[in-house]
């Protein structure tokens, strides 16, 4: 056995990888130690050359530009990423680094960039770590999804912290015999290499995904974070905590620069001096990582691991008073640089467990980008007032630093508090709040401990919630108490349990979980296979041949499924299986089965093996089975064919929206297709492509995804669209508004649909009035005018339906802006109740309303007061009477096809050569076909 094929099987084995996932694993982690070891070269090197040019004095102003140009560019980065594709981006950027090094390194050498002009590479290395290492992580999470980057980012990620540990010696040798600005021509040769390693994993790993695969597998846009995190305490603290901490380790990189600056006057010396210590941050912290951070997280508890971190800088902050020495400032950047990227952020990850993950996601960048670029920019603002304003010396920025940290630990001990908080009110969460359970107080104390007890001595619903938060966690130290619920009584559980397991390497339990396959419910056999599948010592192809040809059906179907689950979007594996012959063996085996019962378990199990593997080859299995008379097998179909994300099966999931026992799995499988399914309906709504009744329930797919983009879409659809689209969609919005505050929902867009309502309903009044003059107005009643009459009576009664209509859309809008409890009292009261009731009613409406809401509403009120049957009536609200053919001309350009219809018919009774040119237009302008018809 080769020395190669040895060290491989150890790679496999230790980083938890899979044979076919080696090589664009091994490109990706070459890639981001490629852009790390970039980054150590010219940091040091760029700072060096700022420092010995400007001084440490120029720090404070270079921090707040850093800061500002870090916002502004995350707009403008921003609005590329919408106009441009992701790869065309990422190329783009790493030339454009490239260019920009050796420019940098020429205009240094010619002495073309002196003085402030240093300003522009100083603040260009900060975006520049910052947007490349960012650009490289959604890449990766493009080319896996969300299951195998669990398992891989680890690996991947040892080529960042190789790169920090490689890039910064490198910058210490170089210096020997290069001069600092050559450096910045190194680190240009060195990133172009990613350039080919970028478009080649493009090439081969993301370009075959389609929309629906690359939203899943990305971030989500995010929905006003700042509001996510102004309403959780517990988020405002963690994101306090980190301003605080960055604001002070900013303050220490201050004194770190402006001592060793002042101290090694020589410039490669002094290139040098940063690029080693650069690299010895890096293994001190990977060294802590791997050998005290559990230990130390786990025996102190998350809560006083948070104190490391500033206790050990406010020891080397008084030590710096006493003893103003570069080794004392190195002692604290160390204790910073290196307790921060352990410790302290395996204590933040923890904290954040109480956190649902989507909250998470959407607040992560903020936090990341945001907080750090204030924090940033008010280090430098206090840097400038202390040192350039009172003049004083960067030793005494240790007191500012201490009163700080004072500050950073009132705001931890109120953080554990908020934490403690959380985590009962997350113990009270019942997910199956039909279930009936006894609780169980459990204390909560430190995170380990309590999770750990909540998963020994909780209930079944506070089990079940915390083996969901612990599967985001992904701790080996919860691994006894997870493993200790694998014979629990609830098969929900049991399937979690190993789905966690699945994860965890503390122990291979590859016997206990075969035992398992024999489980009487068919998802704990499912996950039980996925685990095999992966953790299996012996043949796994074989131990799968012996259970998919199992004379036990139940094992045979659980067998494919869990087989098709692990294999998914990995075509090498499943060649390797042969998972396109295993699904025509079970189809084959399907066609020979006497007994009815086990031919529907079958082609279950067929279709979700599909459907899970993504089988091109068998899509017609799925289409087959999509017009299926046995309901459980055609709601089957309908999920699988979801689980492919292919388009093609898009309009035969939507057309089942309306159907009764069809719809749930309908909506959950539009939902799976992502936030793109968004537009799509969107467009199929407005442009009347899918049945009306389907268009009702697609309205509430858009609203699953309570994003702002679905607020916007929704807003969209309030206005040309039918009359029962319209309302579902205000609906929508109305639940969406007072459910997620952090969603928003403009008052003036409110306002403006509330006013062309009105003005609608006044316009709707004004119609009704002059039908109802021109029919007092024909005077002869022969035959053919009694049609007539009888046609206008219709479309009469039909206008004042819509009045109803219009006034229930108006109350829906109001109920966006104002509590809906209150205005849909007040529309019941106006319609339904006495005299004086409605008259109160109308009152109090008054008294909410705004000015301009005020002078349009009540009118429309006060109408429905006095009634509209009669012409008397109407004359009192001072209407202007229509012509017929502007009465025709108003109603036929409203999307309202019964109404459109009844003018048509009356049009066709009165048989009068002046409707002509007003017939031609619709038909050139409206598309309906039953329209055109008419």
């Amino acid at each position: 056995m080769s020395v190669l094929h040895i060290l491989k099987k150890y790679i496999l084995k230790v980083f938890d990888l899979k044979e076919e996932e080696l090589p664009k694993t091994l490109l990706l982690q070459l890639n981001i130690f490629i852009i790390i070891t970039t980054l150590l070269i010219v940091k040091p090197t760029i700072n060096s050359l700022f420092l010995s040019e400007l001084t440490a004095d120029a720090l404070p102003l270079g921090y707040i530009l850093t800061a500002v140009m870090a916002v502004i560019g995350s707009f403008f980065y921003n609005k590329a990423l919408e106009k441009y594709p992701l790869n065309i981006i990422i190329d783009r950027t790493l030339i454009g680094s490239v260019m920009s090094l050796i420019l940098f390194s020429i205009a240094l050498n010619f002495n073309l960039a002196a003085g402030p002009l240093l300003y522009i590479p100083y603040v260009w290395v900060a975006i520049f770590g910052l947007l490349t290492a960012s650009q490289f992580w959604i890449l990766a999470n493009l080319v896996y999804n969300a299951r195998e980057a669990k398992r891989v980012f680890g690996f991947i990620g040892a080529g960042a912290i190789a790169g920090g540990i490689f890039g910064g010696y490198l910058t210490s040798i170089l210096t020997t015999f290069l001069n600092t600005e050559d450096l910045l021509f190194v680190a240009g040769a060195l990133l172009a290499i990613c350039i080919p390693i970028t478009r080649y994993i493009w090439k081969n790993e993301v370009v075959k995904l389609n929309t629906f695969q690359v939203a899943l597998r990305s971030d989500p846009k995010t929905d006003s974070p700042f509001k996510l995190i102004k309403q959780s305490k517990l988020l405002k603290l963690i994101a306090i905590v980190i301003g605080i901490s960055v604001l002070i380790a900013k303050l220490v990189d201050y004194q770190y620069s402006d001592y060793a600056s002042r101290l090694i006057e020589n410039q490669e010396d002094l290139t040098s001096f940063f690029g080693f210590w650069f690299s010895t941050l890096s293994v001190i912290s990977l060294l802590i990582q791997l050998f005290l951070t559990q230990r130390i997280v786990g025996t102190f508890g998350v809560g006083k691991s948070l104190l490391w971190l500033p206790s050990g800088i406010l020891i080397g902050s008084i030590l710096l008073l006493i003893i103003p020495q570069l080794w004392v400032i190195v002692f604290i950047k160390v204790v910073d640089g290196s307790l921060k990227q352990s410790v302290n952020k395996a204590a933040t990850e923890l904290l954040s467990i109480p956190i649902p993950i989507d909250i998470k996601k959407k607040t992560k960048t903020f936090t990341d980008v945001v907080v750090d670029s204030i924090a940033t920019g008010l280090a430098g603002f206090i840097l400038i007032f202390f040192i350039n304003g009172l003049d004083i010396a960067s030793t005494y920025i240790s007191l500012i630093i201490i009163a700080l940290i004072i500050i950073w630990l009132y705001f931890i001990y109120h953080l554990r508090i908020e934490y403690i908080i959380s985590f009962k009110k997350l113990l009270e969460i019942s997910p199956e709040k039909k279930e009936k359970t006894t609780k169980k107080d459990i204390k909560v104390t430190s995170i380990i401990d309590t999770v750990i007890r909540v998963l020994k001595d909780g209930n079944d619903n506070q089990v079940l919630h915390m083996l969901q938060k612990t599967l985001e966690v992904k701790d080996e130290r919860f691994f006894t108490a997870i493993k200790s619920q694998l014979n629990n009584s609830s098969p929900k559980i049991r399937a979690l349990v190993i789905d966690n397991l699945y994860f965890l390497r503390t122990e291979n339990l590859s016997s206990q979980i075969e035992t398992m396959i024999h489980d009487t419910d068919q998802q704990v056999t499912t996950v039980a296979f996925r685990y095999l599948l992966k953790h299996y010592n012996k043949n796994t192809e074989e131990l799968f041949n012996k259970y998919l040809y199992s004379d036990d059906k139940t094992i045979a179907n659980a067998a494919l499924v869990g087989l098709s689950l692990e294999l998914r979007n990995n075509q090498l594996l499943q060649h390797r299986f042969s998972l396109e012959d295993k699904i025509k063996t079970a189809l084959t085996q399907y066609s020979e089965l006497n007994s009815q019962d086990d031919k529907n378990h079958k082609i279950l199990a067929i279709l979700e093996a599909i459907g899970n593997a993504k089988v091109e080859r068998y899509y017609d299995i799925i289409k087959t089975q999509l017009k299926s008379d046995h309901l459980e097998i055609l709601n089957m179909a309908i999920l699988s064919a979801s689980k492919t994300l292919d388009i093609q099966f898009l309009d035969a999931i939507i057309s089942y929206l309306s159907g009764k026992d069809t719809r749930k799995n309908a909506i959950e499988a539009l939902t799976f297709y992502g936030e793109p399914i968004i537009d799509i309906l969107a467009e199929k709504i407005k442009s009347e492509t899918i049945e009306l009744e389907d268009a009702h329930y697609a309205i509430l797919v858009i609203e699953n995804f309570a994003s702002q983009k679905a607020i916007n879409t929704l807003i969209k659809l309030t206005g040309d669209t039918e009359h029962t689209i319209k309302i579902e969609a205000i609906e929508a919005l109305r639940r969406l508004k007072w459910k997620h505050n952090n969603l928003q929902i403009k008052d003036q867009f409110i306002v403006d649909k509330i006013l062309d309502e009105c003005h609608l309903y006044q316009n709707t009044l004004a119609v009704i009035h002059s039908q109802i003059v021109i029919r007092y107005k024909s005077k002869n009643q022969t035959e053919e005018s009694k049609d007539i009459d009888e046609a206008r009576k219709g479309l009469i009664n039909l206008l004042e339906l819509r009045l109803d209509r219009q006034l229930q859309r108006i109350f829906r809008f109001l109920g966006i802006k104002y509590p809906p409890n209150d205005v849909d009292s007040i529309l019941n009261t106006i319609l339904k109740g006495k005299e004086e009731q409605r008259i109160l009613a109308i009152e109090f409406l008054e008294n909410i309303l705004d000015n301009q809401l005020k002078k349009e509403l009540i009118p429309v009120a006060e109408s429905i007061l006095i009634g509209i049957r009669s012409e008397e009536n109407l004359k009192k609200l001072n209407l202007k009477v229509l012509s017929e053919i502007e009465c025709y001309s108003e109603l036929l350009k409203r999307k309202d096809l019964k109404l459109k219809l009844a003018v048509l018919y009356l049009i066709e009774k009165s048989n009068d050569p002046k409707f002509n040119p007003l017939l031609e237009l619709i038909l050139i302008t409206d598309n309906n076909p039953k329209i055109k018809k008419t």
